[in-house]
């Protein structure tokens, strides 16, 4: 069954190359919202039993999805549940604000937790430190208002990245909704890698990738924009192929093995 949505990923640069400004926050599909700014995605999903946030952005943007929130109608007071993909900064800035507002509970898988915890990595300070209320493992699943999200283990893009898998309902049924962070990502450039890698990286990532792979889904929600609108659709529509998927994930496989091959001393971490 084909799915439909209004909403659409959009780039950053207008045709002048001038910065776009944040979008509106917009229903994607029944009950899964963006409330993300412009160049970082944060979602929402509203269940019975409250609202469940996944990523928030940077610290900056620690009154913006506030924001965005009330704007669809919901209060930041009633979110239920903060899950992260991974540690980054860009990806978790905001949830002490949110959790502070909301009393939430924030979970990350357990190799992240630390640094989520400490707000630092590498004894540097790159986010507001925040409480871990669970360290999630690989199949873990989460379940609030009979949306249960399921923890998948796909690092490379940091130690602890996972993508969540939930089913929802919507106008056109159920869908599978695959909230993908950055886990497609590996940082290919000497300054990223020396800056955000770890010991086993690469041999990491090449792993999740058969796990990415793998997946079954209908909505792809990944960790920015550009992962649709520049590498799988230029319309920006989030129910990609699975044919548009697995090229852009190709696409990104064979940029870090030809990476790796330029500066094998990584393999070697």
């Amino acid at each position: 069954m084909p799915f439909r949505t209004e909403f659409r990923f959009r780039p950053y640069h207008d045709a002048r190359g001038e910065r776009l400004p944040n979008p509106e926050p917009r229903q994607i599909y029944g009950p899964v919202h963006s409330i993300g700014p412009l160049t970082v995605c944060a979602y929402l999903v509203a269940t019975p039993d409250g609202l469940v946030v996944v990523d928030t952005g940077y610290e900056s943007d620690g009154e913006l999805l506030p924001d965005n929130i009330r704007k669809l109608g919901f209060e930041p007071r009633d979110i239920r549940l903060i899950l992260l993909t991974h540690w980054h900064w860009d990806h978790i800035g905001g949830a002490a604000r949110l959790a502070e507002l909301s009393g939430a509970p924030v979970m990350v898988h357990e190799l992240d937790a630390g640094i989520v915890e400490s707000g630092s990595y590498r004894g540097e300070r790159k986010t507001p430190p925040v409480g871990v209320a669970r360290r999630l493992k690989d199949g873990d699943a989460i379940e609030r208002g009979g949306v249960a999200f399921r923890t998948i283990h796909a690092p490379g893009q940091s130690a602890g990245e996972v993508v969540f898998l939930a089913e929802v309902d919507g106008p056109d049924g159920p869908c599978r909704v695959l909230f993908a962070g950055d886990a497609t990502g590996f940082k290919h450039s000497v300054k990223g890698l020396d800056e955000l890698g770890y010991p086993g990286v690469c041999a990491d990532y090449r792993r999740a990738v058969k796990t990415l792979e793998a997946l079954e889904f209908d909505l792809y929600l990944g960790g920015h924009p550009h992962q649709v609108f520049n590498e799988m659709r230029e319309d920006g529509n989030p129910f990609v192929t699975r044919e548009e998927y697995r090229r852009m994930l190709s696409e990104r496989h064979r940029l870090m093995e030809e990476f790796v091959a330029r500066h094998p001393r990584y393999l070697e971490w």
